[in-house]
């Protein structure tokens, strides 16, 4: 298992997991601090989420990209392994608040907020490389979170806002399985960029 351990380093996995269940307790106890309500709302929630996927985005590369490239490994099959480990890692520990007085829910939007912002990370990891994939996250749930973006009949922003939309929203469940699927193939099949050598340190 000292693979699983050196590969777990490697990708900062350690770090994010703390960062993300720091910012999901953190979240959760301020809500049973200042709030009467059982249910965290669902802009709280999206940016809980977005923060940990944020932080899951830190993993997606290794300090050698060329490495992972060269390595006789099947890395499509690793890099989907890796992914999916990570939505299935930020459910788990939203989903461990069902059991306390302040919960992420419903589960339904948990699970859709988490895949379309993990599949979004993934894509702009594909296309930018893990150190800029929060651009696009953040930027999305911050502009879903405004004041002026509401749960809406309107299809146009049902997309702009599909993270506060009800659970069970036709057009936001599709935006997020489309953000989903295409973030998962272009990373799995992709990979992130080659980072120039200067940002990876002298040849040894």
């Amino acid at each position: 298992m000292r693979w699983l351990q050196l590969y777990l380093r490697s990708r900062r996995v350690p770090v994010a997991l703390t960062t993300a269940t720091a910012l999901a307790a953190l979240a959760w106890a301020l809500s049973l601090a200042y709030t009467d309500a059982t249910t965290i709302n669902a802009r709280t929630a999206s940016l809980v989420i977005m923060l940990a996927v944020v932080a899951a985005g830190s993993t997606l590369s290794g300090t050698d990209d060329a490495l992972d490239r060269t390595a006789a490994v099947n890395w499509p099959l690793r890099r989907a392994g890796h992914l999916l480990l990570a939505a299935a890692t930020i459910t788990a520990l939203l989903t461990l608040s069902t059991v306390t007085d302040a919960r992420y829910e419903p589960f339904a939007l948990v699970l859709r907020n988490i895949t379309g912002l993990l599949g979004l990370t993934a894509l702009g990891a594909a296309l930018f490389g893990a150190a800029l994939s929060w651009i696009s996250p953040l930027t999305w749930t911050l502009v879903a979170v405004l004041p002026l973006m509401d749960p809406s009949t309107d299809l146009r922003m049902q997309v702009a806002g599909w993270l506060i939309q009800p659970a069970g929203t036709t057009a936001a469940t599709v935006c997020a399985a489309t953000l989903a699927v295409t973030g998962l193939l272009a990373y799995s099949l992709r990979g992130c960029p080659l980072r120039p050598a200067s940002e990876t340190g002298p040849d040894r």
